[in-house]
């Protein structure tokens, strides 16, 4: 797996004040890109271009600096060819964001790993830099709550879950959801990132020719303000 050294940040993704090293730098990224696309026409949706780059360079381009290391989690390694020394493939016959969380959780070797799909187009080093310092509490993992449920993408989560993953994908289960009501969860309010992502953007995936279509236009306003 690719190693990468990763800079100090500080609480809003700037340069981190003496003492003050960024946590990522020793967690690893599980980046989910094993699933079929079906609404999008059979597409590989890591590949899809927003604002000029493939989604999943855009997501590398954000974690590479900020994380020891980066793993990609598919179904195979067809198509892959340029991501092969970070490429981890799951053959279990379940599917969804569970069996790419525990594929990732047993292959790397930090206690914790931040997850997310390798179809969000947004991810921004501050919102992950506040999410990672709760890390440093008691806890198993870091979510976005929204109402009475957490966001499973975009969050934390230490190698403490490993076993109860694995434990629920053995009896069938597939949902992350009962990983987060089985620990101890940091829940992150929206409210708390509304100064960094007003429109908690980071969060948005891209599953339907509809969230494509709103993806480009949020690229193209940005690339207007001469952000990314």
């Amino acid at each position: 797996m690719l190693a990468v050294d990763a800079p100090q940040l500080g609480m809003a993704g700037g340069p981190a004040t003496a003492g003050q090293a960024m946590p990522t730098a020793v967690m690893d990224a599980i980046l989910l890109a094993g699933g079929q696309g079906r609404r999008m026409g059979g597409l590989v949706k890591a590949f899809l271009p927003v604002g000029g780059q493939p989604v999943i360079d855009r997501s590398l381009a954000v974690l590479r600096p900020m994380f020891r290391c980066v793993h990609i989690v598919t179904r195979t390694r067809a198509g892959w060819d340029a991501y092969q020394e970070r490429l981890l493939t799951d053959d279990r016959p379940e599917s969804g964001p569970l069996v790419g969380l525990a594929r990732g959780l047993a292959a790397s070797e930090a206690e914790w790993c931040f997850l997310a799909a390798g179809y969000m187009p947004f991810l921004g080093p501050a919102v992950i830099a506040v999410m990672a310092r709760a890390t440093e509490e008691d806890v198993d993992a870091v979510a976005l709550r929204t109402g009475r449920l957490f966001q499973p993408l975009h969050a934390f989560y230490r190698r403490s879950c490993l076993p109860l993953a694995e434990d629920a994908l053995a009896h069938g289960r597939t949902s992350v959801q009962d990983i987060l009501r089985a620990v101890r969860v940091h829940a992150i309010a929206p409210e708390d990132l509304r100064g960094l992502d007003a429109g908690l953007t980071a969060f948005r995936d891209i599953d339907t020719p509809e969230d494509y279509a709103q993806a480009q236009d949020i690229a193209a306003h940005r690339s207007i303000q001469g952000r990314t």
